[in-house]
């Protein structure tokens, strides 16, 4: 038997439509790559480091305040050590970075840049 036969039988009923429409879509969900982090999605803001608080034994993240905001922020000690550097040097320079989010609710910092 052809497949151009099997097809013809398999889409006669609505049944058969139904489920070769869900595999078409589990194969096509299966087959697109995981989308990286490219700030797509996120809020940036330019702001100047306040201060960059010292790291606390036994924390996982490092507490940074902005002179825009009122809010402390985190940067997770296993996020790169350019985004450290980036708001060390913004500290003593009084220059503003781009801080990148995911949220704005969120107060985790993703991403440093240069603005």
């Amino acid at each position: 038997m052809s497949v151009k036969m099997l097809f013809r039988k398999f889409l006669i009923n609505s049944t058969g439509a139904c489920l070769l429409g869900l595999l078409f879509m589990a194969t096509d969900c299966r087959a697109t790559p995981l989308q990286k982090n490219k700030h797509k999605k996120g809020i940036v803001h330019a702001m100047t480091v306040l201060e960059v608080q010292p790291t606390v034994k036994g924390a996982d993240t490092i507490s940074v305040t902005f002179r825009k905001s009122q809010r402390i922020y985190r940067l997770p000690k296993k996020s790169k050590a350019v985004f450290l550097k980036l708001l060390k040097e913004s500290e003593q320079k009084h220059t503003p970075v781009m801080v990148w989010r995911i949220k704005e609710e969120s107060d985790v910092i993703i991403s440093v840049e240069r603005p």
